[in-house]
């Protein structure tokens, strides 16, 4: 399971469906998952995707347009060539006038088919989302999609640094690796008074007390302390307010314990001994989903700058 929720959609006049796709967007997104989207105007640019490992793996839902215009084959004849080569992917068929597509599903004896309006499409892939992700995202399953986009936004972090650490400015460099020794000094102390504690220790289980390394939210504090030395501002109060925001509760899930409830219930637990519910995995993934696309927009902004 993955933040990303994936459209393929086969719709020739794409600006007739974008105020849909908008709507889409923002429904999914309140349920914390990035709406990704690939427009291909006829059946044969969907096949073409569908039967590449790269993307036809990764396709969440098919939208498809009943008519293709009168060059292209109908999305009704469609629907039997994509169902070949995907058998179990959901697919939405959908017309500006849908009182016929029941009757063109049935007649070709095609499975998992939902069809809709063009103007009804938020709302049915609202149902449709619910029917393939919302009803299995448990905590497990968010727990894993949290740490995936936190390793996504960890990757990030090395990707802004490399780009930051090309400024060929001599004072900047100066800076840079003065804030590095900086904190390395403080890791060496650290280090030093682990040492120091680990010999001393009278219980095992304190061991897990002493784990210093350089670590994710090391190389974070270092970009933020880089961008800062360029002026970036508005980036650094960002930086601390992922770290207040994310860096906590991702910590917190490595720690949660299932306790069996009634039946096949089962109650999920923080080190405090506090419940995690799905609703607060929910607004974890709501606020993942909107610093993975702030990341995304930092390493875009320094790649770019050092390609140029």
């Amino acid at each position: 399971m993955r933040l990303d929720f994936n459209l393929l959609w086969v719709e020739d006049q794409e600006g007739q469906v974008l105020s849909q796709y908008e709507k889409i967007k923002r429904s999914l997104k309140r349920e914390g998952f990035k709406t990704k989207v690939i427009f291909v105007p006829n059946v044969e640019e969907a096949i073409k995707l569908l039967e590449s490992d790269v993307y036809g793996d990764n396709i969440d839902l098919i939208l498809m347009d009943f008519d293709l215009g009168e060059k292209n084959k109908s999305g009704a004849d469609g629907l039997k060539d994509v169902r070949q080569i995907m058998p179990y992917k959901d697919i939405i068929f959908y017309s500006a006038k849908a009182d016929k597509l029941q009757e063109m599903v049935a007649q070709r004896t095609i499975q998992g088919v939902d069809c809709s309006t063009r103007t009804g499409l938020p709302d049915t892939v609202e149902r449709v989302f619910e029917k393939l992700v919302k009803k299995v995202i448990d905590i497990d399953h968010s727990r894993g999609i949290v740490m995936g986009a936190t390793s996504d936004i960890d990757y990030a972090v090395n990707t802004v640094l490399d780009a930051l650490f090309e400024n060929d400015d001599e004072n900047f460099q100066t800076k840079a690796l003065a804030k590095i020794s900086e904190k390395m000094a403080k890791k060496r102390k650290a280090f030093q008074a682990s040492d120091i504690a680990v010999s001393k220790l009278e219980n095992l289980k304190d061991i897990k007390d002493h784990h210093f390394v350089f670590t994710s939210d090391d190389r974070l504090l270092l970009m933020k302390s880089l961008l800062g030395l360029i002026g970036k501002k508005d980036a650094c109060k960002q930086l601390d307010a992922y770290r207040t925001d994310i860096m906590p509760a991702r910590n917190d899930l490595g720690h949660i314990r299932a306790v069996p409830g009634e039946g096949f219930k089962r109650q999920f637990l923080n080190r405090k001994g506090e419940e995690v519910t799905v609703d607060m995995m929910r607004d974890l993934r709501v606020a993942l989903v909107n610093y993975h696309e702030y990341f995304e927009k930092l390493v875009h902004d320094h790649s770019s700058k050092t390609e140029s």
